[in-house]
């Protein structure tokens, strides 16, 4: 399942409200370990197709930076029926790996 970018805080919102499992990547166009989890964050999407995963630009998205509270990038939020579940900040795939085991056991 591809990865779907967000720029809108209402589309986000939306999106995490109507779906059951829901990963969220804050990132940054210029953070260089966003880039390298891109691909990643892509072939995990392509694994787990009962998970949706989302993708906000936090340099083009102050608004969402801001309503979510993110000030590292990339951050990593899951959420379980439009709850938060858990959080994971950095470039840590083992912890990104952990967060998705937990969503898919649900």
């Amino acid at each position: 399942m591809p990865v779907t970018s967000i720029s809108n805080l209402d589309e986000l919102r939306k999106l995490i409200k109507t779906n059951d499992r829901v990963i969220v990547k804050f990132g940054g166009g210029t953070c260089r370990n966003c880039h390298i989890m891109d691909s990643i964050y892509l072939k995990l999407s392509d694994e787990n197709t009962n998970i949706i995963f989302l993708s906000v630009d936090i340099d083009t998205s102050e608004d969402i930076k801001q309503k979510y509270g993110i000030d590292s990038s990339p951050t990593f939020k899951f959420y379980e029926h439009s709850v938060e579940a858990g959080q994971v900040t950095g470039a840590i795939v083992c912890a990104l790996n952990k967060g998705i085991k937990m969503l898919s056991a649900v």
